[in-house]
């Protein structure tokens, strides 16, 4: 039985091995999200601003320490009034320890510290989440890169095919002394430029390969394609101030913004609080005990008690720290402007995108039709002798051109609605497997 589980399980491994399985968009997000360095180092960060807050709160309770010594002490007395002769050298010991707890009362800049660690936490938040936003946009753009490269690729190798054969048939009727020579030329030159762009297509597709793989760590055999029911919607609403303003208010580049402006204007004040007293209730427990010439001697003391510590001067560094906050804030504002007027640029410029995305998908699919029924005009023309090698190459390369320009409007259309909710600040996975189902 044994045996033939292994035969099974060894069948299976080379069955799978030698099966091109083909990959969506959403495992596609999969990998990417545990792969995708770019996107771990925002989380790494955003753990590590998570201890702000037990760290600010342990500053605030109190603290206890325990010390002790041990000491090797050499006496040497001398001294002529001494009516005991008691003068010369002596070695002992001393040792000690001291328990001391410490509870702060008041401490101004501390309790602000503690505040400002949930403004470092909600910008740490709405970072992680703008990083996953921008996930989504990189991995989908990268999937559309491949599916576009291949595109290109099968294009590349059909106009190449398309112009072999309208050069064959060149040579053949220039052999029966129909043509010129330059038909033949023409059709040779349109091939050369075919096999170079098919030349070019395949370098693309290893480099957007690439470019997916640097995101998820890994190569895919397949990408499932864009199927041709893919619906073209509207944004909605369909108001574009709506929109700019939800990105005002919602985008997260401007909400991390917002939080790291608070966190600076509770910085100024952490520092003001330099000029603050600061009050500890302190307790002490220790034991000191000694040797010596006259004998040993054992101290042990207990004290509690409130400590009071007033800044008086301080050679004006407070003062300076303030300063300093203060421009921080400023920039802090500037950056908080360039995010708002960024996020609402980007808004405008998506939606028009998707807007003109739509007729323009629209048109150039018609495109495609037209240059298709063109081009099969100008090769039956060809075949009469009504049209030259130069009318089918003109006719072949439009064609193809047309191909491109409406497989690329459509992967743009779609990220360009991907872009609208990502800066609206609204973008989510479900964006994301509402594209995937319109994949085959």
């Amino acid at each position: 039985m044994r045996r033939y589980l292994q035969v099974l399980y060894a069948v299976l491994f080379f069955t799978c091995a030698n099966t091109a399985y083909t990959v969506d968009l959403v495992e596609i997000y999969g990998y990417a999200l545990d792969s995708d360095p770019q996107y771990r180092q925002v989380a790494a960060t955003k753990r590590a601003v998570m201890e702000q807050r037990p760290q600010a709160l342990a500053q605030l309770l109190p603290s206890l320490s325990f010390s002790a010594n041990a000491f090797t002490n050499e006496q040497e007395i001398d001294s002529i009034f001494n009516p005991i002769d008691q003068t010369g050298k002596v070695t002992f010991g001393s040792h000690g320890y001291s328990l001391d707890l410490t509870q702060p009362l008041f401490r101004g800049d501390r309790i602000i510290q503690y505040l400002q660690s949930d403004n470092l936490i909600k910008q740490a938040d709405a970072e992680l989440i703008a990083a996953e936003q921008d996930l989504i946009l990189r991995t989908t753009t990268a999937y559309f890169e491949v599916l576009a490269a291949y595109d290109n690729l099968g294009f590349a190798e059909a106009e190449k095919k398309s112009l072999s054969r309208q050069l064959d048939q060149a040579k053949q009727r220039f052999e029966v002394g129909l043509p010129a020579i330059t038909d033949v030329q023409e059709a040779q030159a349109g091939y050369d430029r075919a096999f170079a762009a098919e030349i070019e297509a395949r370098n693309n597709v290893d480099n957007s390969t690439e470019s997916l793989r640097e995101i998820t760590g890994a190569y895919f055999s397949g990408l499932a394609p864009l199927g041709e029911t893919m619906p073209l919607l509207s944004p909605q609403p369909e108001e574009i101030e709506t929109w700019t303003g939800a990105a005002l208010e919602q985008n997260l580049n401007v909400l991390a913004s917002q939080h790291a402006v608070d966190n600076a204007r509770r910085e100024i004040k952490r520092q003001q609080a330099g000029h603050l007293p600061t009050v500890d209730m302190v307790a002490r427990h220790s034991l000191d005990e000694t040797g010596g010439r006259f004998g040993s001697f054992e101290s042990t003391t207990s004290s509690v008690g409130v400590q009071l510590n007033v800044p008086i001067f301080q050679g004006g560094y407070v003062n300076s720290r303030v300063r300093e906050t203060h421009e921080r804030l400023n920039a802090e504002l500037e950056g908080l402007e360039q995010a708002r007027r960024n996020a609402q640029r980007l808004t405008r410029q998506a939606y028009l995108g998707v807007i003109s995305g739509i007729s323009r998908v629209n048109a150039l699919k018609q495109a495609v039709v037209s240059s298709e029924t063109a081009l099969q005009a100008t090769e039956a023309g060809f075949e009469v002798g009504t049209r030259t090698a130069v009318d089918v190459v003109a006719a072949e390369r439009a064609t193809s051109q047309a191909r491109r320009d409406y497989a690329r409007a459509r992967y743009d259309y779609l990220l360009d609605t991907l872009r609208l909710k990502q800066a609206s600040g609204s973008l989510s996975v479900e964006d994301l497997s509402q594209v995937n189902r319109w994949l085959n």
